[in-house]
C-alpha cells in the first residue's frame, strides 16, 4: 500500500489546530508517550487514543533490551471499551497503521460497522515506532549517487540495464549492513476488556502484505482468530522467498480497462478518447513505440525548472502508477496522453525519479523476511524474474522488477538469530521481522469475539 495519503499534513494541520485550544491531557504526537508493557491508551488527535507498547528486540532473548511500537485507536460511534477491536494493517511492508488510520477516520466506520473500535500500529521501524533504519546515514549524496547508478528505468530500455541493476544492487545492501553494525542499538488489550487473553480472538483487516501477516497468524493460531478479511491477496508463498512472480500476471489486464472505460466515458470525460477501445489502445502503443525509440530533451528554460529527458521508462512508470489506484488516475493518465500525442511531454517529466519511493523500513522488513529464503540472488534468477516479468504484461512488466526493488535484498544481511528465521514451509513456519512484531502484536490485541 504505497498509495496512502501522506499524513504529514494531516498531522501539521492537527497540530496548529490544537495550539488554539490545546487540552493538557492530549497528545498530538507520540514522544510524549511514555512506553508501557501493556496498552495504556492516552487521549490523541483529538478523537483518537494513543499507546506505545514496549516489546522486547528479541522474544527468545530478552536480555537484548526493548523497543517501543505506536498503536492508535479510533473508537466506534456505537463501541464501548467491550466492543471488539478491529486490526488494520495496512500492508507494504513499511505502511503506517497510524496514518491510515487518522486518513481515514471519517469511513472507517461506514466501512465496518460503529459497533466497534478500530486499532492500527506502526510496525517496526516505521513512521512512530522504534528502531528506524537509515541505511545511508543521513548522507543524501551518497543515496542519490546509489540510486542515479541503479534506477536506470526500464530493464530493458538498453543493452546494459538489466547487468547494471543487478551489479549495483549489491551497494544498498552493503550500506545497510554497514548502518546495522554501526548505529542500531493482544493479551494487552484483552485484559483492558476484562477478559481472559486465552478466551480473546483476533478481528483483523488486512490490506496486501497484511495479508500475508494475517494469513500466517491464522495458520499458526487457528484457534484465536475471530474474523478476519484479507484484502489484496499477497501469495505468501512467493513474498516469503522474495520472488514476487504473481504480482504481474493481470496488470495488463488493468490496463485495457482503461481503453474501454475511457471509451464508455465518451470524448467530454475522457480526454484521450477514440472511436473503438482498440483506436485508444493503438494510439497509447503509438505513444510508447514512439518514446522507446525517442526520448524528448525538456530545456527547462521557459518554467525556471532544471533540464531533463522525458523518456520510455517515465512512460512506464505513469502506467504503474495508474494501475494502483486506476478509477482516480485513469482521467490523469488520459490527460497525460492526450497531452502527449499533441506533442507536448511536460507531464511525464521526473515521473521514473518519483516512483521509487520505497523506503529503508519496507527493505529491511522484506529482506529480513526472505532471509536465507531468497530466491533473487545470482544474475540468472533475477534475469528470469524480470523475463517472467516481460512475458507476462507488456505495458508494466519491464518497469516493476525497479520499482519492487526485490534484488536490492541480494547482499542484505541482517544477523537474525535463528528465532527470528523463516523455518520451513509456509505455513508452518514463524516470519522474521513480522514474527517479532506483527505476529506478536497481533498476539497481544486478541480482540473479543463477536456475539
Amino acid at each position: 500500500m504505497k498509495r496512502l495519503v501522506n499524513a504529514l499534513i494531516l498531522l501539521t494541520s492537527l497540530g496548529c489546530k490544537a495550539d488554539t485550544w490545546r487540552d493538557p491531557s492530549m497528545v498530538y504526537g507520540f514522544d510524549t508517550i511514555k512506553p508501557s508493557a501493556n496498552l495504556t491508551w492516552t487521549p490523541c488527535f483529538d478523537d483518537f487514543t494513543c499507546s506505545r507498547l514496549e516489546v522486547p528486540l528479541d522474544y527468545s532473548n530478552r536480555s537484548f533490551g526493548t523497543t517501543s511500537i505506536a498503536f492508535i485507536k479510533l473508537a466506534g460511534k456505537n463501541a464501548t471499551a467491550e466492543s471488539p477491536s478491529i486490526v488494520l494493517n495496512p500492508g507494504g511492508p513499511g505502511g503506517s497503521g497510524v496514518d491510515l488510520l487518522l486518513t481515514y477516520r471519517t469511513v472507517t466506520g461506514q466501512m465496518f460497522g460503529e459497533q466497534y473500535n478500530f486499532v492500527s500500529f506502526d510496525p517496526r521501524g516505521v513512521n512512530h515506532s522504534d528502531l528506524s533504519l537509515d541505511c545511508f546515514s543521513g548522507n543524501s549524496k551518497a543515496r542519490l549517487a546509489f540510486s542515479r547508478l541503479h534506477s536506470t528505468g526500464a530493464t530493458n530500455i538498453s543493452t546494459t540495464s538489466l547487468e547494471e541493476q543487478y551489479y549495483s544492487s549489491s551497494i544498498y545492501g552493503e550500506w545497510c549492513n554497514d548502518a546495522v553494525d554501526n548505529e542500531s542499538p493482544h493479551e494487552a488489550e484483552a485484559k483492558v476488556a476484562g477478559q481472559s487473553p486465552s478466551d480473546a480472538k483476533l478481528w483483523c483487516y488486512g490490506i496486501s502484505y497484511g495479508t500475508v501477516i494475517g494469513s500466517t497468524f491464522a495458520s499458526m493460531f487457528p484457534d484465536r482468530v475471530g474474523r478476519m478479511i484479507l484484502d489484496g491477496v499477497v501469495n505468501a508463498e512467493q513474498y516469503y522467498n522474495n520472488d514476487w512472480r504473481d504480482n504481474v500476471d493481470q496488470m495488463d489486464e488493468a490496463m485495457k480497462k482503461f481503453s474501454s472505460f475511457c471509451h464508455s466515458a465518451g470524448p467530454e470525460k475522457c480526454s484521450f478518447w477514440g472511436p473503438t477501445p482498440g483506436n485508444i489502445t493503438a494510439r497509447m502503443d503509438d505513444i510508447i513505440h514512439q518514446l522507446q525509440n525517442h526520448p524528448v530533451p525538456v530545456s527547462g528554460v521557459r518554467s525556471r525548472d532544471l533540464p531533463t529527458m522525458v523518456t520510455y521508462s517515465d512512460l512506464k512508470a505513469l502506467f504503474l502508477n495508474t494501475i494502483y489506484t486506476p478509477l482516480e488516475e485513469f482521467p490523469v493518465m488520459a490527460d497525460i496522453l492526450h497531452q502527449l500525442e499533441c506533442g507536448d511531454v511536460s507531464a511525464l517529466a521526473g515521473m521514473l525519479d518519483g516512483l521509487n519511493s520505497i523506503s529503508d523500513a519496507r527493505l529491511a522488513i522484506q529482506c529480513a523476511d526472505s532471509y536465507r529464503r531468497n530466491r533473487l540472488t545470482t544474475m540468472e534468477e533475477f534475469k528470469s524474474y524480470v523475463e517472467y516479468s516481460i512475458s507476462k504484461s507488456k505495458y508494466i512488466g519491464d518497469i516493476y522488477p525497479i520499482y519492487q526493488e526485490n534484488i536490492l535484498c541480494i547482499s542484505f544481511r541482517p544477523q537474525l538469530p535463528d528465532s527470528m528465521v523463516v523455518q520451513g514451509r509456509y505455513p508452518t513456519f514463524c516470519l522474521s521481522l513480522s514474527c517479532s512484531l506483527s505476529l506478536s502484536v497481533f498476539s497481544k490485541i486478541y480482540l473479543r469475539e463477536g456475539k
